[in-house]
């Protein structure tokens, strides 16, 4: 049985609502795509693929929470690389390469088009995860609320300015969630925009797929279910083929590579209290960040990379210590008033086990969770929000007023925990570029990579020092 939910976008509402609400979500898109594209602009420059260095021993690999930035650049700009890793992203080279490449025959070079895909990306992310609010939570002014907590978050705040596949890849969960919403609300959802979203939700990762499996589970029977995923298998695996109009396949779908067992159940991320704390709490409110070289014998350094994982919730200062106390009794707060007061339906469902999904998952999968935070914060904000739409009168006034003084001061925190880890960053990165100066590859190795790579096929901004 399910119950149509509260919601600011009903029929019966008139003009100056509507005009509200899609000025709710336009102004969320727009505030994403501006936050991250001057961001990106800013520091592109110490992202990109460095030309004349092994993959395994780029600059920026690694070094800001374990991400791949310039990997994900030059699969990007490249389109022979085996770092398209389409058996992990199978569509990730038409929401990557193929913009940057029809953007360059535009005449804007290719930092500027990686910018401005990754930057249209957040603002996806931040526009989807407006709408969802729009569709479930019926006061505007707590969805304002919400929609700039999530904004202030250190998950937002740390990835919105970084070349990777985690925003986008958030964007696609949002997607499928947003159809989760807004079809709670009908009789029944069309089994094409179920393939859809089920395609979507396989394109940049593939575990994200659990999302469009859900979302099947919850809103057909297993017959129909069954049918959804498996047209979604043909829809994805043709595109997937298609891709060799434009790149040089290289990966097979099939393949699963030695190198993710390396992260699976490993040490650094602690036992289950470490992991539950840094996906919960580390990615809404940042601690302090230490050095170190979690993978044992795996690329890095020892000391040489930026985590959070071993953290201690709030630690680094008093305001991140009241933060994170803060955080956990809306946490709380809000998940009791979802259990207990909410008229669950086939959203909730969904959203409920998305969350349980990526949790499990994540128990077993990953060493440095903060970098998982895009695709599980927005999950879990929704469901308190959820639970929060049902507090009325005083309550709900106590609730706007303190989060009118929380989000200002978590973003005042989550900037300046940023602004000092960049500065960290920063130092790391030349440390290496310097390094890999002294101790150019012998020309013979130079020249073995330079022809496994492409030729840049526009200007490419070289990393500063160099």
């Amino acid at each position: 049985m399910t119950t149509k939910p509260k919601a600011l976008h009903t029929s019966e509402n008139n003009s100056p609502a509507s005009a509200g609400q899609v000025a709710f979500v336009a102004g969320s898109f727009l505030a994403g795509f501006l936050i991250s594209l001057a961001l990106l602009h800013h520091q592109i420059d110490s992202q990109v693929f460095h030309e004349g260095t092994r993959s395994n021993a780029q600059p920026a690999l690694n070094v800001w929470f374990d991400s791949n930035a310039p990997l994900v650049y030059l699969a990007m700009t490249a389109t022979d690389t085996k770092m398209q890793m389409t058996n992990r992203h199978p569509l990730f080279p038409y929401f990557g390469v193929l913009p940057v490449k029809a953007m360059w025959l535009l005449g804007i070079s290719e930092p500027v088009a990686v910018c401005l895909v990754l930057a249209f990306g957040v603002g996806l992310m931040s526009g989807l995860f407006a709408l969802i609010l729009a569709l479930t939570i019926e006061s505007l002014a707590l969805a304002w609320l919400w929609q700039l907590f999530f904004l202030s978050t250190s998950s937002f705040v740390f990835w919105s300015g970084i070349c990777e596949r985690f925003p986008l890849g958030s964007a696609t969960i949002l997607a499928v969630t947003a159809g989760a919403a807004y079809y709670s609300k009908k009789d029944r959802m069309p089994v094409a925009v179920a393939v859809i979203l089920n395609v979507m939700s396989i394109s940049i990762t593939l575990t994200n797929w659990m999302f469009g499996l859900l979302l099947s589970w919850n809103f057909f029977k297993i017959k129909t279910a069954l049918k959804v995923s498996l047209y979604a298998l043909s829809v994805t695996l043709v595109l997937w083929l298609m891709e060799q109009l434009f790149i040089e396949q290289r990966n097979n779908l099939l393949y699963v590579d030695s190198w993710n067992q390396k992260f699976i159940l490993g040490t650094y991320a602690g036992g289950v209290y470490q992991k539950l704390v840094a996906l919960l709490g580390h990615t809404v409110v940042i601690p302090s960040v230490h050095l170190h070289g979690f993978a044992d014998g795996v690329t890095a350094e020892s000391h040489q990379m930026l985590g959070v994982a071993q953290s201690t919730p709030g630690s680094g200062s008093l305001l991140g210590l009241l933060l994170i106390i803060a955080w956990i009794l809306l946490l709380v707060t809000g998940l009791l008033s979802w259990w207990l007061k909410t008229e669950k339906n086939r959203f909730d469902h969904y959203l409920s086990l998305a969350i349980l999904g990526q949790i499990v998952l994540h128990m077993l999968y990953g060493a440095e969770l903060f970098l998982y935070g895009l695709h599980i914060v927005p999950l879990v904000l929704l469901l308190i929000a959820r639970g929060l739409n049902e507090w009325k009168g005083t309550a709900r006034q106590t609730l706007i007023s303190s989060l009118c003084v929380f989000v200002p001061l978590l973003a005042f925190h989550n900037i300046t925990g940023y602004n000092q880890a960049r500065a960290l960053y920063l130092e790391r990165y030349e440390e290496r570029l310097n390094s890999l100066t002294h101790n150019p590859l012998p020309d013979e190795t130079r020249e073995r990579e330079r022809a496994q790579r492409p030729a840049p096929s526009g200007s490419i901004h070289e990393p500063k020092g160099d």
